[in-house]
């Protein structure tokens, strides 16, 4: 074949050959794969997307541990979230949830005090105490509730076991009246206005004082018995002296003034 016509042949197979192979042309296998640097360039955005949510952890962990206000607000627009993707997502979600929970034991803790573990806590000291108040003497009902509210035991548990108390009779304000003036009467020799003051101390309704002492009689002798126990004490002293003092032990006994000067002329009189 002649040399003209075979150049133009010769000239092609000439550039073919001179070209190097394309690994990543059309139709070859490598083609479909990721440019160079892919990796680097996804491992990277992890990266950052796993820092932001560890920086969003950490300053939750920081205001809890400082007690910020709002930290358990509903509102958690404020609290960093990431960038993108699916993953951050449920994180925040998760950590919603926990805060929103421990939100609400929070806020039950806090109630004021007075749930069914308190009130019966309460109730079982106080009982315990007003048991033993009783066992060493009677009480009226109102002394007895002012005893226990010093005490600091919860107002609503004194109260309910107030009602128990006078609801099976361990507490009876019209017999405690009643043993109250027969047993002070003769103890301590006081009249009936003595008697009277001494109840009102206690707390007792007007109409059970009045009944209580409405039957005290005989005063006069009941002032002789004081004023000659006090004139035996007082023998050898001055007559103005003797006169003082068994007056004074009549008048703190509540006797009227009447009955004080009677007596006391009467023992004196006849010592």
């Amino acid at each position: 074949m002649p040399i003209r016509q075979m150049a133009p042949q010769q000239r092609a197979r000439n550039r073919m050959t001179s070209k190097s192979p394309d690994p990543h042309g059309r139709g070859s296998d490598l083609a479909e794969s990721d440019p160079p640097g892919s990796d680097s360039v996804r491992s990277g955005a992890a990266s950052s997307k796993l820092e932001t949510l560890r920086e969003a952890i950490s300053e939750i962990d920081q205001r809890h541990a400082e007690g910020e206000n709002g930290f358990f607000a509903d509102d958690t627009s404020d609290a960093p979230t990431a960038a993108t993707g699916a993953a951050s997502g449920s994180v925040q979600t998760s950590e919603s949830e926990e805060i929103s929970s421990f939100a609400n034991a929070l806020s039950f803790d806090d109630d004021d005090g007075d749930g069914p573990e308190d009130f019966d806590a309460a109730y079982k000291k106080a009982k315990k105490t007003a048991m033993n108040m009783l066992a060493m003497r009677d009480h009226a009902s109102g002394e007895l509730r002012d005893k226990l509210l010093k005490r600091d035991f919860l107002p609503a548990a004194v109260d309910e076991l107030i009602a128990k108390l006078q609801k099976s009779r361990l507490l009876n304000d019209e017999e405690f009246a009643h043993r109250y003036v027969r047993a002070h009467r003769e103890r301590r020799k006081l009249s009936r206005s003595a008697l009277k003051r001494e109840l009102n101390k206690k707390g007792l309704p007007a109409e059970i004082v009045s009944d209580a002492v409405e039957d005290v009689d005989g005063e006069d002798d009941l002032a002789r018995q004081v004023a000659e126990k006090k004139a035996a004490s007082t023998r050898g002293l001055d007559h103005d002296v003797r006169e003082r003092r068994i007056l004074g032990m009549l008048a703190r006994r509540g006797f009227a003034s009447s009955v004080c000067l009677k007596v006391t002329r009467e023992v004196l009189a006849e010592d």
